[in-house]
């Protein structure tokens, strides 16, 4: 189902999944769109803002943390994607760490990125995904004050009903995994690694 379908829906029916990608790699358009479409659903995009191209597409740089040899969507494509009925979240305009720039960075990279995307489909544009996951309780206050309704982490748990909408979890699906580590993945069989990963970041 879509993301807006899924945090606003009943926790308590059968399994839900909603599908999500990050930075806005040409792909999403290209291979994933076809794919969901031709089996009724659709998925929520987060791009990098400062690295889509008006017109064509832009190289990926893996100095920057991104996927070496891509593309990158255009904001042609970014537009084809909505019409297609899928979501546009932000994820700031460069491939940054939110929760270690200072606050005027932090705020700057949040709001114009939410701007760009607005102007662009025309709607506005409530969802935020954290770079790596990574975020503080003061990234979490700038987010909610940019005008974001919801935000998402790298946590690897289950969505709850009563969960802070500035701490989404998301699970990662790594492109080493097998079918039945996704089905193992989807259907919660994993969930310990959330626990792992509160663990290290007590630590």
């Amino acid at each position: 189902m879509s993301l807006e379908q899924l945090l606003g829906g009943d926790l308590e029916d059968p399994l839900q999944v909603a599908i999500t990608f990050d930075d806005g790699y040409a792909s999403v358009h290209d291979v994933a769109l076809p794919i969901l479409k031709d089996v009724g659903t659709v998925a929520t995009v987060f791009p990098n803002t400062g690295i889509i191209a008006e017109g064509g597409r832009n190289s990926s740089d893996a100095a920057l943390g991104y996927y070496p040899n891509e593309s990158f969507l255009s904001w042609r494509d970014v537009e084809g994607l909505a019409t297609e009925r899928w979501s546009v979240g932000s994820h700031g305009v460069g491939h940054l760490d939110l929760a270690a720039a200072c606050e005027e960075t932090a705020s700057r990279e949040l709001t114009a990125s939410k701007k760009m995307i607005e102007n662009v489909i025309s709607v506005p544009c409530m969802l935020f995904a954290y770079t790596w996951g990574k975020h503080t309780p003061c990234l979490r206050r700038l987010v909610a004050e940019a005008g974001y309704r919801y935000a998402f982490s790298g946590r690897h748990e289950p969505l709850q009903a009563d969960g802070d909408p500035f701490t989404v979890p998301r699970i990662n699906i790594s492109n080493e995994y097998t079918m039945s580590d996704f089905k193992a993945v989807i259907s919660g069989d994993w969930d310990y690694l959330g626990w792992i990963q509160r663990m290290k970041a007590g630590l």
